[in-house]
C-alpha cells in the first residue's frame, strides 16, 4: 500500500499569524493546547509526547517559505476544517493537498473561508456521481492569486496530471508545487509520516526543519477531532 498524505498550505508571510489562527481554531472547539515542542525532538523520541490517548497532534512548518506555511493534522477530516478557519481568520488563501495510495491526488483551494476550487486527477475516486465529478475538474483561472505561472501553464499541469492518474503522484504534485512556488518536500508528506520516516531525511530535505513545531491539544470529552 502506498502513502496517504494531507496538509494545509496557508498563504502568509507570518508563521506566527498562522500558528495563532490554528491554535484559535482548536480552542474554539474546546481543544486545549497542552504542549508544544520542536517537531524534530518528538519524532526522534515519542516519549516526549503527552501520556495517554486523549490528545490530538498537529505539526506546523514554523517558517514562511515563499509566503507558504504548512499545517499537518492527525486526522484527514480535520484538514478542510482548518483550511476554512485559518483562511477566514487571516483573510487569505489556503490550498489543501492530498495524496491517496501514492497514485491519486488532488487539492481544495480556499479563499477567505470559502472553497473556490477543487481538483482530483481521477474524480471517480471522489464520487460515483457523474455530475458531482464536475466539481473536481479544476479551474486554473481561480487560482490566479497564488500562481507563479500563467493560467494556461497551470491548465496544462492539470491536464498532464489527469493523463498520469493512477501512476506515482510525485511528478504531478511536483508540478503543482512549482506552479505555486510551494516547496515540494513540504507538501508531499503528512503528519504520520514524520514519525515513521527517517528524521535525518527531513533535516536534509527541509531547510527549515528546526523551525517545525509539534502541537498537542487535549481534546474535549466525547470528541476526538475537529470534524466531529
Amino acid at each position: 500500500m502506498g502513502g496517504y498524505y494531507i496538509n494545509v498550505n496557508v498563504r502568509s508571510d507570518s508563521a506566527e499569524a498562522v500558528r495563532d489562527a490554528m491554535i484559535a481554531a482548536f480552542g474554539a472547539e474546546g481543544f486545549q493546547l497542552v504542549q508544544t515542542d520542536p517537531a524534530a525532538a518528538v519524532v526522534e523520541n515519542e516519549d516526549q509526547l503527552p501520556d495517554g490517548d486523549d490528545w490530538y497532534g498537529a505539526i506546523m512548518s514554523g517558517h514562511s517559505e515563499n509566503d507558504w506555511v504548512t499545517i499537518y493534522v492527525d486526522d484527514w477530516k480535520d484538514s478542510g476544517v482548518l483550511a476554512r478557519w485559518v483562511s477566514e481568520t487571516l483573510q487569505t488563501q489556503a490550498i489543501e493537498i492530498w495524496v491517496a495510495d501514492d497514485v491519486n491526488w488532488g487539492y481544495s483551494y480556499w479563499e477567505n473561508g470559502r472553497v473556490r476550487d477543487r481538483f482530483a486527477d481521477d474524480p471517480k475516486t471522489m464520487t460515483e456521481d457523474a455530475a458531482e465529478r464536475e466539481m473536481y475538474k479544476g479551474a486554473p483561472e481561480v487560482l490566479g492569486p497564488v500562481l507563479e505561472v500563467t493560467d494556461a501553464a497551470f491548465a496544462k499541469v492539470l491536464v498532464d496530471a489527469k493523463q498520469r492518474a493512477g501512476q506515482f503522484a510525485g511528478p504531478s504534485v511536483g508540478e503543482l508545487c512549482e506552479a505555486l512556488a510551494l516547496p515540494f518536500e513540504q507538501a508531499f508528506t503528512g503528519y504520520d509520516y514524520f514519525f515513521s520516516d527517517d528524521p535525518d531525511d527531513y533535516s536534509i530535505d527541509l531547510p527549515h526543519w528546526p523551525d517545525f513545531r509539534h502541537y498537542a491539544f487535549r481534546h474535549p470529552e466525547r470528541r476526538e477531532r475537529l470534524a466531529d
